[in-house]
């Protein structure tokens, strides 16, 4: 797969383990809270694939894992965008050289 989408997916996976912790966070104090998990897989060819799950029972959250969560994903969004910068300038100097 082209370094290129493999980063998106990365960037995107990066995303929903954002925006499903974000939900947890929000929703904490609701009555029967059911809290939102995230599980990523890797891919044929390189690319990631996230699949968000309701929990079916009520569950405690605990902050601190979430806030190591939050900064996974922070830390997997810049990798990803940082492959996806430079296979966008390698792409570039290819197209310069044989265009």
């Amino acid at each position: 797969m082209e370094s290129l989408a493999i980063a998106l997916s990365g960037m995107q996976s990066a995303q929903t383990r954002v925006a499903a912790s974000a939900h947890n966070v929000a929703t904490f104090l609701t009555e029967d809270f059911r809290p939102q998990r995230v599980a990523q897989t890797s891919q044929p060819g390189g690319s990631s694939r996230v699949r968000v799950q309701q929990s079916s029972d009520p569950a405690p959250v605990s902050f601190a894992r979430g806030v190591v969560g939050q900064i996974q994903a922070s830390t997997q969004y810049s990798a990803s965008a940082r492959v996806f910068q430079v296979g966008a300038e390698m792409r570039g100097q290819l197209l310069d050289i044989f265009g």
